[in-house]
């Protein structure tokens, strides 16, 4: 049906007089009279009683009348989230993510984007890398995070927070009164680390060990960024960790830079090569303003080491 009959009908309901009726809708009265016998008989019913002096509603026009402002309001709602949903401002949003990444940068963006942009709900997935990207892939996740690169000409990766790696210890860890360490200083250390045939970043630091001259000796292989420290906090080893990771602990442990060219250990939002979706651009948009201001942001030195693709 189209509208602008029900605009006729609404204003001609309102008058009960064609010809006021045609002057308030900028019309002739034969084009009004048309309109509105095409809206009968598409109803198949009358809406009005006419005579020579006086127009009145049938009960039939009596239930529109007390309708339309009803379905004017609903397709005025219908096109408010039409331009929304084209803004961005309405929709759903999967996202994925790494436990270590829940620092400042990240939680500050949802808490924005969630003040921001209340019609839009967002729903967080902690799943590993490779899962992350595989639901990317099948549709199943619209953004994700995690560290390091990834090649792939389907997914698009974009730094959100620049940082490097920390050796964590033990307080009473006979280093842990130094400014800062050399990486390979930890050779004969005990090491936790996250499991290697799952984590990408695991398996990176333990590479830069290797190029620093030793394998270093992992004891204990944890998921959670809190196990690792909790395990290092009892002097059950130590371990290498992004620098934002300062924010996760409790204390009971102590951060020391590694000196030279330490690891770069940046992480990284991922989503799909060429994805246009509105929702996702104010996303990123409030993403990287926040990681712009965020104090998880750590320069990298000159020449720190870069993952290998």
């Amino acid at each position: 049906m189209d509208i602008r009959l029900l605009r006729y009908f609404a204003v001609l309901a309102d008058e009960l007089h064609f010809g006021r009726a045609a002057a308030r809708l900028h019309i002739s009265q034969p084009p009004l009279s048309q309109q509105i016998r095409l809206l009968e008989e598409e109803l198949g019913t009358a809406l009005f009683t006419r005579s020579q002096h006086r127009v009145e509603l049938t009960e039939a026009g009596k239930t529109l009348k007390e309708q339309v402002p009803l379905v004017f309001a609903q397709f005025e709602r219908a096109i408010d989230l039409a331009r929304c949903a084209g803004r961005g401002e309405v929709g759903n949003l999967e996202i994925g993510i790494i436990s270590s990444a829940m620092v400042d940068a990240i939680p500050l963006a949802l808490r924005a984007f969630d003040e921001r942009y209340p019609a839009v709900r967002w729903t967080l997935h902690e799943m590993t890398p490779a899962a992350q990207i595989q639901a990317l892939k099948e549709h199943r996740l619209d953004v994700c995070f995690f560290r390091l690169t990834h090649d792939d000409p389907e997914i698009h990766s974009e730094v959100v927070v620049r940082e490097c790696a920390m050796a964590v210890l033990p307080p009473g860890h006979r280093f842990a009164q130094r400014q800062e360490i050399a990486l390979k200083e930890l050779h004969a250390e005990r090491f936790v680390s996250f499991g290697l045939t799952q984590s990408k970043l695991a398996r990176f630091l333990r590479d830069c060990c290797i190029e620093a001259g030793f394998t270093p000796k992992i004891e204990q292989e944890v998921v959670e960024v809190q196990t690792l420290l909790c395990l290092v906090r009892q002097g059950l080893g130590v371990a290498l960790v992004p620098s934002s990771s300062q924010q996760l602990t409790t204390g009971g442990v102590v951060f020391k830079p590694l000196s030279g060219q330490p690891p770069e250990v940046s992480l990284y939002a991922r989503f799909r090569t060429g994805d246009t979706s509105p929702v996702l651009r104010l996303f990123l948009d409030t993403v990287r303003q926040c990681a712009e201001g965020s104090s998880t942001e750590v320069p990298l030195t000159q020449g720190s080491a870069q993952p290998a693709p």
